[in-house]
């Protein structure tokens, strides 16, 4: 984890940007936590047209932080983040909610258009004790697999170890995104030995395909589906069509899940009476409360 640039740190704290999560460090005693799982599409807002364009070239310097003060009224405790941006924009977001972070890196090369690839990240308020990028069960991956990113966590938490696996499945090929499935299986298997898992992220399929009955095969657990959002959208945020976003918990931890929503609502959406308006990504965030 890098430190933030002192001027930077200074900036945010004088515009008043930072201990945002002042409610759920107040709980730092508890069990009760909520997580976020979040393709936040690299701060860029979404959609660009000809009526918001002027609008979003002016915010998108601080989309940064304006997600971070969207997410921060749901008092989160651990946020992963799919298409993360470089480093120092999630260094930037994580600050102002007061938490660490573990970046994890893309092997997607960028574009002019998207210059940053396909990177993740995992940002909480719990300390994290290690992190490790493309992790597995055993032998390295195939360069085939976890092209946009793979990562885990290990973090310290009041009632003992928590793993959180942060990923983005491949968008195109269900075959790669099976054996993708299967190499997370593994992993789970292997750090479920020593706390709870959690998987986060656009996993890039729907309820009911190959991947997600692999899973439920496996014994993991699909919060969204077993607190009731399990057919509510998350892609996209103009127009909602398909679930491809969860948060799936390993039976133990999956047992203490309370409630769950899909932040459909602005600013994770445009504002239908503003034609000037944005959505914070293409994706809707999934929020899951454990108790």
């Amino acid at each position: 984890m890098r430190q933030m640039d002192r001027r930077l740190f200074l900036q945010l704290t004088g515009a008043g940007l930072l201990g945002l999560s002042a409610k759920s460090l107040a709980a730092a005693d508890t069990t009760a936590f909520t997580s976020i799982a979040y393709n936040v599409l690299a701060f860029i807002g979404f959609p660009e047209t000809d009526e918001n364009r002027s609008k979003l070239e002016t915010d998108r310097d601080q989309l940064p932080e304006v997600t971070a003060k969207a997410l921060a009224e749901f008092s989160p405790d651990l946020i992963n983040l799919s298409e993360a941006p470089f480093e120092p924009l999630v260094e930037r977001f994580a600050l102002t909610l007061n938490m660490q972070h573990a970046y994890f890196s893309t092997g997607v090369k960028g574009s002019p258009s998207y210059p940053c690839g396909f990177p993740g990240a995992i940002v909480t308020r719990f300390d994290i004790v290690d992190s490790e990028d493309r992790p597995s069960a055993g032998a390295a991956h195939s360069s085939a697999l976890f092209t946009r990113h793979l990562g885990r966590a290990e973090l310290k938490t009041p009632w003992g170890t928590l793993h959180v696996i942060t990923t983005h499945f491949h968008a195109h090929k269900q075959d790669i995104r099976i054996q993708e499935t299967e190499a997370i299986i593994a992993l789970i298997e292997k750090l479920r030995k020593t706390g709870e898992v959690l998987l986060q992220g656009d996993l890039n399929h729907k309820p009911g395909d190959p991947e997600h009955k692999l899973l439920q095969e496996a014994g993991l657990v699909d919060m969204n589906a077993q607190l009731g959002i399990g057919d509510v959208p998350t892609f996209n945020s103009v127009d909602p069509k398909y679930q491809i976003d969860y948060i799936v918990a390993t039976p133990e931890l999956a047992e203490r899940g309370q409630r769950a929503e899909v932040l459909n609502k602005v600013p994770f959406v445009p504002n239908p009476d503003d034609p000037t308006s944005y959505a914070l990504s293409d994706h809707m965030p999934v929020l899951v409360g454990f108790k």
